[in-house]
């Protein structure tokens, strides 16, 4: 009975000696993982950090760029000193812009536009991260812009009343090449189009020519697509493809006029069966067609699609398109309105002064209106210069006399400059006074056309806004000049580019 005491003592001894040493197996296994893992930091410690300092994302690589895209971003592996990147960044040519941050991802924002054709190289070398002098892994990337591209109605055999797309293309040896793509079918005639603004389809009014002298009565509006597409990120639709916009079964369709933003398309219409039921109709994406009650011939929709400037007998009216657009305003002892700027805020208006000289004028948002010049040529047209809106180019008429007492209007053009009101003759465009004029997206070059017309009474499918039957027509390329001063204008010739008329640059 002694013995079972003892027996108990040395039970109590062994289970913390079996415990101790289970524990210290597990503690040898944890002790050699951390050694492992600090002799593995250790090493990385001392041979540096294997990935280079390097730019992990460029927003625009591999992308054509247009006067649309405004900016562009840089990514990094590592936290950046951002005085190195901001010294060290350099695009070739120079594209001038403005760098801000967002956390450690630079956004450098363009404050002059890209010139279509060229190529810019982006670099950035000798840059470090934030927390030593490790240099950057040197970056470069190489930016394509668009294409130089237009659109004009064709004027010769297959091509006659058709769309024609043509690109100008810029080649290794810097020669020229011109690409044609007709884009309507041969049984429509156009009469007028509009380009949505990412260049992929078109807007226009057309035609069956078999229907003879009635068949501009009968004009619908369609569109078609150009087998492009210029947002930075967005597959194409094949070219060609045609769409019914608007038919013509019970009104007629005449002018038309497209928002800047393609959003708002504004047509004038007249009813068949009742003359008198006739005016402007706003043509929504979605949805019927609505009437504004407003008669008009001389109209344009505002950049933004919420508003549309019209020409009155007393003055202009802006009339709100919706009712988040505002209030109607009036703008009185105007003749018409003849452009806006970029963002919608200024508008052109031509004023008919007592002494029958015509004054144009920037009107602000508030209907205050600066002057920018007096003239005693009637003034067709204007066009902001996109680069900086400092420069107009305007497009009058002057009388010239062809024989005794009797005259003839011949347009030319004319160059603005909006802070002192110089207004310098530019170029004389003979022969036809309703010249259409398209300024190039990134405003290097103006396209315009030159017609010969029939006289009133002969039967063609062909006709100008005055209803003259068009005979032949020309287009020509009109470089423009960086600095604007009479001896650089002197310097300038238009180029010949080939048949057509009514040109329009794609955006």
């Amino acid at each position: 009975m002694k013995s079972i005491p003892k027996l108990k003592s040395k039970l109590k001894l062994s289970l913390p000696t079996l415990r101790f040493k289970r524990l210290q197996g597990f503690d040898w296994v944890v002790l050699v993982s951390i050694l492992i893992l600090a002799v593995a930091i250790g090493v990385i410690l001392w041979r540096g950090e294997q990935t280079p300092f390097q730019v992990t994302h460029f927003s625009w690589e591999g992308k054509q760029i247009g006067v649309k895209d405004r900016y562009f971003t840089l990514s990094f592996n590592r936290p950046v000193d951002r005085k190195t990147v901001e010294t060290n960044l350099v695009t070739n040519p120079p594209l001038p812009g403005k760098i801000t941050w967002s956390g450690d991802k630079l956004v450098y924002t363009l404050t002059e536009l890209p010139i279509y054709g060229n190529k810019y190289e982006v670099q950035l070398q000798n840059a470090t991260p934030s927390y030593n002098k490790q240099a950057i892994e040197p970056f470069i990337s190489v930016i394509n812009t668009h294409d130089r591209a237009f659109v004009y109605i064709g004027i010769e055999g297959q091509e006659r009343g058709r769309l024609i797309l043509r690109n100008i293309i810029q080649s290794n040896q810097n020669t020229t090449e011109l690409k044609k793509v007709i884009l309507t079918p041969g049984d429509l005639v156009v009469t007028n189009f509009e380009i949505y603004p990412q260049g992929d389809k078109i807007l226009f009014a057309a035609f069956d020519p078999s229907a003879g002298v009635e068949g501009i009565n009968q004009q619908q509006l369609y569109t078609v697509t150009t087998g492009l597409n210029f947002l930075v990120s967005g597959d194409s639709e094949p070219v060609g493809r045609l769409e019914r916009i608007l038919d013509a079964k019970e009104y007629k369709n005449w002018q038309f006029d497209l928002s800047d933003n393609g959003q708002t398309l504004v047509v004038q219409r007249e009813n068949h069966r009742n003359p008198g039921d006739a005016g402007l109709w706003v043509i929504p994406q979605e949805g019927k067609p609505r009437p504004l009650g407003l008669q008009a011939n001389d109209f344009i929709v505002s950049p933004d699609g919420q508003t549309i400037a019209v020409s009155q007998d007393q003055g202009v009216a802006i009339i709100p398109l919706n009712p988040q657009a505002g209030s109607p305003q009036f703008f009185q002892g105007y003749e018409k309105i003849v452009g806006f700027s970029k963002d919608g805020k200024q508008k052109l208006l031509v004023k008919i002064n007592p002494n029958f000289t015509r004054s144009l004028f920037l009107v602000n948002q508030e209907g205050k209106g600066q002057q920018l010049f007096q003239t005693n040529n009637p003034i067709i047209g204007c066009k902001f210069e996109p680069r900086e809106e400092k420069t107009l180019y305007c497009l009058k008429t002057d009388l010239v006399e062809q024989a005794e007492g009797q005259y003839r209007e011949e347009p030319f053009l004319s160059i603005v400059d909006l802070e002192t009101g110089k207004d310098l003759p530019f170029l004389a465009l003979p022969n036809y006074r309703d010249v259409q004029m398209s300024m190039s997206p990134d405003g290097v070059a103006l396209l315009f056309d030159q017609l010969v017309t029939t006289p009133l009474g002969i039967q063609n499918n062909l006709v100008t806004e005055g209803g003259e039957g068009i005979a032949d027509g020309r287009l020509w390329l009109l470089p423009l000049p960086e600095k604007v001063t009479e001896a650089n204008l002197l310097k300038i010739l238009p180029e010949e580019l080939n048949p057509g008329f009514q040109p329009r640059w794609l955006p």
